[in-house]
């Protein structure tokens, strides 16, 4: 007897399970009308594992299975780009110093007249002394550090570079942010967010005509680009892309042997270093920031032509505030109430994953 009741009591429970699954399944919607349950792949910028690269100068983050790759420069020149060896659209890209800029296109024709096969001579005017013009000349710079200092195509081109907005001032170590997007050399269009500090070191005023000292006087001290910093992505995905960018940022720390390494020249620099080795770290915090307090109009715009493109509608799970592309039609055939299309602003905010047929 008590054996049936207690067969009995375990139908029930059973039965009172079922009940509270198809309850639960009911509330929070994750089937179809056809009774299909919602298929979900979390997006690949949302599922990143990070290794530690660390070649015994620098050490930083990086997505797992990404590149790092370090130009053949010195300690005041030292660079490196890390980027996905799939896509090198997925980049960071850090550059200690450049230098031998012009201030002025009177300047560079006075180096080239007189010193042709000096640096000055070859390397493009910064006017104004700005990040945005120096950005606007870096295909040449690029041009000359692939051919002359790296031997290899170590610098991507910017075709096209064009400034969406300047979203805030770099007071770490100066310059500006600047939000940008350029065409790759497969005519594909890339955003990222680009950083560069312009110094003017001194002045050096020459004649114009070293042969007549009544002609017009030129500044002809060259000028300096510190800490030049970048972060890119396909244009539709660096929404999603830029904080898995901004942590490798975070993360840079260069080593004792760095430091020691550097010139005595470049004290001012060395000792920014030195004060602190988070200094990237605040550079990263400044960059979110900024890019928090964005203008989002261009997400907005950019967003939907890319779901119209690629055939998705956007929709968000009312349970967990989590952003979905899916694909189009969902709307149609789902039958819930947990996932809602996205209001206008949520555009602007990277996506957790897809949801597929």
């Amino acid at each position: 007897m008590n054996n049936k009741r207690y067969l009995y009591l375990f139908v029930i429970l059973l039965l009172f399970i079922g009940v509270v699954g198809c309850r639960h399944v009911g509330s929070n919607g994750m089937r179809t009308k056809d009774g299909k349950e919602v298929k979900i792949v979390k997006s690949e910028a949302n599922s990143v594992k990070y290794e530690d690269f660390d070649n015994g100068l620098v050490s930083l983050k990086i997505p797992k299975g990404w590149k790092v790759e370090v130009a053949p420069l010195d300690y005041i020149h030292y660079s490196f780009k890390v980027y996905n060896p799939d896509d090198s659209k997925y980049m960071m890209l850090f550059m200690m110093k450049l230098e031998g800029f012009n201030k002025s296109q009177e300047a560079k024709n006075w180096q080239q007249t007189y010193y042709p096969g000096q640096v000055f001579s070859q390397l493009p005017v910064i006017n104004p002394a700005t990040t945005e013009a120096f950005y606007n000349i870096w295909n040449e710079t690029a041009d000359y550090v692939n051919k002359n200092d790296v031997k290899s195509e170590y610098l991507p081109k910017f075709n096209e570079f064009k400034v969406i907005e300047n979203i805030g001032t770099n007071n770490v170590v100066g310059g500006d942010i600047l939000r940008a997007t350029f065409k790759d050399r497969n005519n594909e269009t890339v955003q990222g967010l680009f950083t560069a500090s312009v110094k003017d070191a001194g002045t050096y005023y020459v004649n114009s005509n070293v042969f007549n000292f009544s002609s017009p006087k030129i500044d002809v001290w060259p000028l300096i680009v510190y800490n030049t910093i970048m972060m890119t992505a396909p244009d539709a995905e660096f929404v999603n892309w830029q904080n898995v960018l901004d942590k490798c940022l975070a993360t840079v720390q260069f080593s004792d042997k760095f430091i020691s390494g550097f010139n005595a020249e470049e004290d001012a620099v060395l000792k920014t270093v030195q004060a602190n080795q988070k200094v990237y770290d605040q550079i990263s915090d400044m960059i979110m920031d900024s890019w928090e307090k964005r203008n989002n109009s261009y997400d907005i715009i950019s967003q939907k032509q890319s779901d119209a493109t690629l055939g998705y509608e956007r929709v968000y799970d009312t349970d967990t505030g989590e952003i979905y592309k899916a694909y189009n039609g969902f709307s149609d055939d789902y039958s819930g109430s947990r996932f809602k299309p996205i209001t206008e602003d949520m555009y602007t905010s990277s996506i957790s994953g897809y949801i597929e047929k």
